[in-house]
C-alpha cells in the first residue's frame, strides 16, 4: 500500500510541475526578432572604388550611401518570429562597374544562414556577396538524409554594366547641374556689381 501512495504522490507531483512549466511558457512574451545587414566595400585594385547604394523595405527607406574600400555600414530592422514573416530588402547598387539590384529576404529562421543575427554582405570588383553559411545534403548513401552546413562566399549578383542610355542620361544630369551652378555664380556676380 505504501508503494502505491508513492507513486501517487509522485504523479501529483509531476502534474503540477509540468502545469507550471506550461503556465511560464505560455506567459513569455514572443517578440520580433533583431537582424542586422552589413554592407562592406572590398573594391580594391580599381581606378574609382566607390559605391553608393541604397536599400529600402516596407517598413524602412535608407538613404543613399556612399562607401569606399574598407568601409561597413549597417543598420538593424526586425523579423516576425517563427518564420511566418519574412522582410524584404531591395538594394540598388552604382559604382564605375555598373549597377546591381539585390532582393535580401529574411525570415527569423535566416540566423543559421547568416552565423548569427547579421547578415553580411560584400561589395567586390565583380559584383554583390554573401557571406555567411548554406545548407547541404552529402552525397554519401548514410548521410543523404542528413542536412549539413558549410560556410560560403556566394555572387548574389553581378555588376551589370552602364548601358549607352544612362551613360547619356547621367552626363546630361551633370552638365545640367553643372550649368545651375554657374548660373548661380553668375547671379552672385551681378548682386556684387549693383
Amino acid at each position: 500500500m505504501r508503494g502505491d501512495y508513492s507513486i501517487a504522490k509522485n504523479g501529483i507531483v509531476w502534474c503540477f510541475v509540468l502545469q507550471v512549466i506550461i503556465f511560464y511558457v505560455e506567459s513569455i512574451e514572443v517578440g520580433d526578432v533583431s537582424f542586422t545587414i552589413a554592407m562592406k566595400n572590398e573594391m580594391y585594385g580599381l581606378k574609382r572604388p566607390s559605391v553608393v547604394y541604397r536599400c529600402k523595405s516596407s517598413e524602412k527607406s535608407l538613404r543613399w550611401h556612399s562607401s569606399r574600400p574598407k568601409t561597413q555600414f549597417s543598420w538593424d530592422f526586425d523579423v516576425p518570429p517563427f518564420g511566418n514573416g519574412v522582410v524584404i530588402h531591395i538594394c540598388h547598387f552604382l559604382s564605375s562597374q555598373g549597377t546591381a539590384h539585390v532582393e535580401i529576404k529574411t525570415l527569423s529562421m535566416t540566423s543559421m544562414l547568416c552565423g548569427g543575427h547579421v547578415c553580411k554582405y560584400v561589395i567586390k570588383p565583380n559584383g554583390i556577396y554573401f557571406v555567411g553559411f548554406e545548407t547541404y545534403y552529402p552525397h554519401n548513401i548514410l548521410l543523404r538524409f542528413m542536412e549539413l552546413v558549410r560556410p560560403v562566399e556566394k555572387l548574389v549578383e553581378p555588376w551589370k554594366a552602364w548601358s549607352p542610355r544612362q551613360l547619356k542620361a547621367l552626363r546630361a544630369e551633370r552638365n545640367r547641374t553643372m550649368s545651375s551652378d554657374d548660373k548661380d555664380y553668375d547671379d552672385d556676380d551681378k548682386e556684387k556689381d549693383d
